[in-house]
């Protein structure tokens, strides 16, 4: 069967379905978890909200960036297309290397683990302080490292079913989500014990280097509560009408996130001062219970159960898309490029992803893999957002124009470096060990380039 009589993929995502697959890839523990380590960092109300306000504006400048791009080649493996297209095939293949090996399988493995730890809140017997029994060389294996590893594959059979399938899910439980943020935000803007914070940008040490350096330590943190709106660029070749499905997903998902991270951490600082989350860390429980009880303090751990359970969905999703992409290039084995011929989606791609997740899980291995590539994965963000400039030189024509171009991509790029360089200077043993994960899918690609030429021959 030749590629043109085999499956395709099924383009079946609407406006809706990107608009919610964007806040669902985006919203996941961060909002709930991260404010605490935020105001350890920046001590003032007015100062994080800044911090998220600017958090959300790299966001969107990445969004619009993104939105170009994406309805200029609307087809499965979004930012690796762009680099192979602007840049060359190496850094291409080193995008998928970091994405589909490292960074995405370690996601699903974090996310389920996290999923684990919140279902252990309401069964402890499933949590992963409960021992379930000892794999060869000292390997301790916990009950909810099982639980972790089932709901991956399970979600992962899922999405093998097909795109609509996925997407469906997706769509109910970021709806789930957004409503238990939207009732957190409701009832506690208009709670008794609520009150106003002074938002003044005042701090002890003024403009200082060192204060300087707290609140680029802080933008950190919410960076990566606000990361995950790439993602929908790898399914370009599943959405129906990608001219208008493309931008309107990722602009306007940004947006509802910006709105829904600012309300929530507005209710944050009407509830506890800032010495208090920067205490705690679960602050969104500790607001819950300053504000309505103990009582209600559950409610918030079955909302981050939900929240956590919606982002793994939606991570599960795109990897495999950029696989295919990079496997129909030749850049990897043809499993990878096969589509399943009754449900259309990369069945192959899937499986492998869920079962490199699962054995992450086992090893407890993907906190330090994703640190380690933490550098060069913000770095291939930045230089995919950058083919938009090449892309532009050879025709300034497309179905979708960034607003504001060149400042925005350039706004967008430059943050990202700085932000990459921040990650360097903060850890830089991690981002060695990163580089050095590079450099060996350096290595594989000469050699799988090496024994394409040899086969051609002369």
């Amino acid at each position: 069967m030749t590629e043109s009589e085999g499956p395709k993929l099924r383009r079946a995502l609407g406006l809706s379905d990107c608009v919610l697959y964007v806040v669902g890839s985006i919203v996941g523990t961060g909002i709930f978890l991260s404010v605490g380590q935020i105001a350890r960092k920046v001590p003032s109300p007015g100062w994080i909200l800044l911090a998220w306000l600017l958090g959300g504006l790299h966001a969107l400048a990445a969004g619009f960036t993104y939105a170009e791009l994406g309805t200029r080649r609307p087809e499965a493996g979004g930012a690796y297309v762009f680099l192979s297209e602007t840049f060359g095939r190496l850094p291409a293949f080193l995008f998928n290397w970091a994405m589909s090996f490292v960074i995405m399988p370690a996601s699903v493995a974090a996310l389920a683990v996290g999923f684990a730890e919140y279902l252990g809140a309401f069964f402890p017997e499933l949590g992963t302080a409960r021992h379930a029994f000892d794999l060869p060389f000292h390997i301790a294996v916990s009950q909810g490292q099982l639980v972790a590893i089932a709901m991956a594959l399970l979600l992962t059979i899922w999405n093998c079913i097909g795109i609509k399938e996925g997407g469906l899910l997706n769509d109910g439980l970021t709806l789930l989500k957004i409503a238990s943020v939207l009732a957190l935000i409701f009832f506690g803007l208009t709670a008794a014990r609520a009150h106003v914070p002074s938002l003044a940008l005042t701090a002890p040490s003024g403009a200082s280097p060192g204060f300087l350096l707290s609140f680029g330590g802080a933008l950190a943190g919410v960076l990566w509560s606000y990361d995950g709106w790439i993602n929908i660029a790898a399914l370009g070749g599943e959405v129906k009408n990608p001219k208008r499905d493309i931008p309107g997903g990722l602009v306007l998902g940004v947006l509802i996130v910006i709105g829904l991270y600012l309300a929530t951490n507005l209710v944050y600082l009407m509830a506890l001062p800032v010495s208090a989350l920067g205490a705690t860390p679960r602050a969104a429980e500790s607001v819950v219970h300053a504000l309505f009880g103990s009582g209600a303090a559950r409610w918030i751990t079955a909302a981050v159960l939900v929240s956590v359970l919606g982002s793994l969905s939606a991570n599960i999703i795109p990897g495999p898309r950029i696989s295919y992409a990079t496997a129909k290039d030749g850049l990897l084995p043809r499993p990878f490029a096969r589509l399943h011929p009754e449900h259309e989606t990369p069945a192959f791609g899937l499986m492998f992803q869920g079962l490199l997740g699962a054995a992450m899980v086992l090893t407890g291995s993907f906190d330090q893999l994703v640190e380690m590539i933490a550098f060069a994965g913000t770095l291939f963000y930045a230089l995919g957002g950058a083919s938009i400039f090449v892309y532009r030189k050879r025709n300034p024509e497309a179905p979708y124009l960034c607003p504001g171009y060149p400042y925005v991509p350039i706004v967008y790029v430059a943050a990202s470096v700085l932000f990459a360089l921040a990650i360097l200077v903060d850890a830089p043993v991690a981002a060695a060990k990163g580089t050095a994960i590079l450099a060996l899918g350096a290595v594989v690609y000469l050699l799988k380039s090496r024994g394409r030429a040899q086969a051609t021959g002369p």
